[in-house]
């Protein structure tokens, strides 16, 4: 097992805790407070899905309003997109998210990342260590297990988000500093060993072959390999990213609690990026015109047109009422966005500028 580097950003009291509780216990089973940033989020996810989730898991409800259902990720291949959520929904869409439909899932508890490896296998990962594998392009699902047999901590974890680079090297990350490597298709996994317990929130890979990860406490680390050796990357906030989109040349723009955003041309010095938002931003996406696209509350995303390097906002069409949560653009060019009303189909050209005052 690996051991990873130290979070750099974390204060020397220790990080400052919001007084909300969530019912996660700690691996040596106290009941820790959650940083703020992590507060909002759970509390956004667990307080929009209703009630909390069932003490004994079973097979996820057929619903007919699982479209308009919390939903938290989406992902695809081509015209085929998936997306989870609350309940242990999962939606499978083959027209590249014009119409979709609930699919049979073993889980009722909440999905918070999809991953889509090519056209016959998908994995879902989400509360209480929960995942889930497909092997038939997300039409059936089974539970597949990452945890060493007999480690008795093995439900408390949240897995946050999951990542493929191709059929057999893949990551999930997650709460309590959580990472889990597999170089087999998923047949085994290893966790990498840390001192520190921050939350991993995103992982994704960056064009030159590497990887990023960001979490709390301000962290972002970079791996210049698909390995996972991870090196912290220091930047000026210790607040909580939520996600990351990787530039070319080594940089990277990282988002996260009210509405902060932060870039760097060369994954080594930061500046903070004026936003226009103080809502939290959710998600992130590099379109294939190049311009960047972040989520942000109340209907709104963050548009960018120079790297990164100022943003304006815009509305949904469709429901300027929705929070999104995740996106993903399909073959066509649509954009497809998970959200606390369902998964909406964002055309670009009715992407809509708000007038600046």
């Amino acid at each position: 097992m690996s051991s990873l580097p130290n979070q750099p950003n974390q204060p020397d009291d220790g990080p400052g805790f919001a007084p909300a509780r969530f019912s996660l216990k700690h691996r040596d089973h106290r009941f820790p407070a959650w940083p703020s940033g992590w507060v909002a989020l759970l509390l956004l996810c667990i307080g929009l899905a209703g009630p909390g989730g069932q003490p004994v898991d079973g097979d996820a409800v057929i619903a007919p309003l699982a479209k308009r259902s919390l939903l938290l990720d989406v992902h695809g291949r081509g015209e085929r997109a998936l997306a989870v959520g609350e309940h242990g929904h999962i939606l499978l869409s083959t027209d590249s998210g014009r119409s979709w439909r609930q699919v049979p899932a073993p889980t009722r508890r909440m999905l918070m990342g999809v991953y889509l490896v090519d056209d016959r296998v998908a994995w879902a990962v989400g509360h209480q260590s929960v995942i889930l594998k497909s092997g038939d392009g997300g039409e059936t699902w089974a539970k597949a297990n990452a945890e060493p047999s007999a480690k008795a901590d093995a439900d408390e974890a949240a897995y946050f988000d999951i990542l493929f680079l191709d059929g057999q090297a893949g990551f999930i990350v997650g709460s309590y500093g959580k990472i889990l490597a597999t170089v087999d298709g998923g047949e085994n996994w290893t966790e990498a060993k840390q001192e520190d317990d921050p939350h991993f929130s995103h992982i994704t890979p960056a064009p030159d072959g590497g990887l990023w990860l960001c979490g709390e406490y301000g962290t972002v680390w970079r791996s210049t390999g698909r390995a996972g050796n991870w090196q912290p990357r220091m930047t000026p906030y210790e607040g909580t990213f939520f996600g990351l989109i990787p530039l070319a040349k080594g940089g990277a723009v990282v988002f996260g609690l009210r509405g902060n955003i932060f870039r760097s041309d060369d994954g080594t010095e930061w500046e903070q990026v004026e936003s226009p938002t103080k809502s939290l931003l959710h998600g992130g996406l590099a379109l294939a015109d190049d311009r960047l696209l972040l989520a942000a509350g109340a209907g709104q995303l963050l548009v960018s047109a120079d790297g990164g390097r100022t943003f304006r906002l815009a509305s949904i069409a469709a429901d300027k009422t929705a929070t999104v949560t995740g996106l993903w653009q399909a073959a066509d060019g649509g954009v497809l966005l998970t959200s606390d009303k369902g998964v909406l189909r964002l055309e670009l050209a009715d992407l809509k500028m708000e007038v600046v005052k």
